[in-house]
């Protein structure tokens, strides 16, 4: 359907979100049956309930604006996900795979940031005042979470992985080098 208003391109935008947001909370959920770190679990459990309250707030905006039906499928969030899976699946340390879930997590939460920030200005210029304050309450917290996980990354989750390559390293390098001895040098 062409979009021939503002107030269409909200509906398209807010069923965009609806969209991303259902598939965050399948990605987040497999996520958690991934993770070991706690700090980790409990922020992808808040995104979670954080999503959840974005979903019913664009579900009681599309029904004021008669936004019926599902939108199109959010590629865009669909094409993050689906990048920060093949990553994770082609991580084989659990460290750097919880690396890896943070830097896709965020990616995905930028994106969110943006779309939520649109919608945000749509509806403060059409005065839908309850919508206005449901976006910025979503951007406050996607803020507020977004600096967490990379306070959680910085701290500890990428030393953590970096450490953990490290000693990987030098177990490959002390094998090899026992492999070597064992072998002999032959000299001339």
């Amino acid at each position: 359907m062409p979009i021939r208003s503002t107030r269409q391109l909200l509906v398209h935008e807010l069923q965009s979100i609806q969209d991303a947001e259902a598939q965050a909370a399948k990605a987040l959920q497999s996520h958690l049956e991934e993770v070991e770190d706690e700090e980790l679990c409990e922020l992808l459990e808040r995104r979670l309930k954080e999503g959840e309250q974005v979903r019913r707030d664009v579900r009681a905006s599309l029904e004021k604006l008669d936004g019926k039906g599902r939108g199109a499928q959010n590629k865009a969030a669909r094409g993050l996900i689906a990048e920060a899976e093949e990553t994770a699946e082609e991580v084989e340390a659990q460290e750097m795979k919880e690396a890896v879930i943070i830097a896709g997590a965020q990616k995905l939460e930028h994106y969110c940031i943006a779309a939520w920030g649109t919608v945000k200005a749509i509806a403060n210029e059409l005065k839908e005042e309850e919508l206005t304050k449901a976006m910025q309450r979503a951007l406050d917290e996607g803020y507020r979470w977004d600096e967490q996980m990379s306070e959680l990354a910085e701290g500890a989750i990428n030393p953590a992985a970096i450490e953990s390559e490290d000693e990987r390293q030098e177990a490959a390098s002390a094998k090899k080098a026992k492999s070597k001895r064992g072998k002999g040098v032959q000299s001339e």
